[in-house]
């Protein structure tokens, strides 16, 4: 019988463990209807790049099967660009209870692509990463999150326990559940240039600390557009930098069938 107790209390806390951000407040209706900025609809477009021993790399091929890295300027680039659509959750359950639908898609081929979810409402912004392939790596740093109302200096913490399944060589392995204790701050106001413009960001550093070190994210919070840039840095001392390129609103997506058979996205 205490055999029995002793297993039911280290499951319970195995699931505490694995709740995610408890700080982030979720709310139950007018999931999609109340965003204030990822709003169904929107398609942003990023660059990125990837730091390994001060050279800049991109990838050749990316999927759950396996990545391969290249350098930035090479002709075998496979993956030039990642899309996030903010989709409507009409045809299809939603990937997370009580979040706004959103995907991730590869280009220029297009050929899959995963959804999973965003938080964006009056009292925070939280959104999922991309987590195929060689950007599981970001499933070990904090995940891009703002409370509101903005203000400089506001700080806050929050914690997550991910699986070993997350880990890989490059940025870092364990054994069993790894604990990432986060602490945010917004730290200051800047005004950016992007391929949209100049645009006044709100600065947001993060770290997540656990028994293997202490990953980073600088983040760059539009209230107008969302999140505009990440900077990251990993366990390993990897870096990995994206940033919005381009940004539609109002769009109509494609069904999945359609999409498959196009490898189109957008409603023409």
């Amino acid at each position: 019988m205490r055999n029995k107790l002793c297993f039911l209390v280290l499951l319970i806390l195995q699931f505490g463990y694995a709740q995610q951000y408890d700080s982030v407040v979720i709310e139950k209706d007018s999931i999609d209807s109340n965003n204030q900025v990822y709003k169904v609809g929107n398609v942003y477009v990023f660059d990125y790049e990837i730091i390994k021993n001060g050279i800049s790399k991109k990838l050749k091929t990316n999927s759950n099967d396996g990545f391969e890295l290249v350098n930035k300027t090479s002709d075998s680039v496979g993956v030039a660009k990642i899309h996030l659509l903010v989709r409507p959750s009409i045809d299809s359950p939603r990937t997370n209870e009580n979040q706004t639908q959103i995907s991730y898609m590869q280009g220029p081929e297009f050929g899959s692509f995963s959804s999973t979810g965003v938080v964006d409402n009056s009292s925070n912004v939280w959104i999922h990463p991309i987590r195929s392939g060689f950007f599981e790596s970001l499933e070990t740093c904090p995940f891009p999150f703002v409370k509101k109302p903005l203000s400089i200096g506001l700080e806050w913490q929050d914690a997550m326990s991910i699986g070993e399944g997350w880990g890989n060589q490059l940025w870092g392995e364990w054994s069993g559940q790894l604990l990432l204790s986060y602490h945010y701050k917004i730290t200051g106001k800047e005004s950016i240039t992007t391929d949209l413009g100049v645009i006044e960001c709100y600065i947001i550093e993060s770290k997540a600390d656990s028994k293997l070190g202490t990953t980073t994210l600088k983040s760059y919070f539009s209230d107008v557009y969302g999140f505009l840039r990440f900077e990251y840095e990993l366990l390993t001392g990897l870096k990995v930098t994206m940033w919005v390129v381009d940004f539609m609103e109002n769009k109509a997506f494609n069904d999945t069938m359609t999409f498959f058979k196009t490898k189109e996205y957008l409603k023409q």
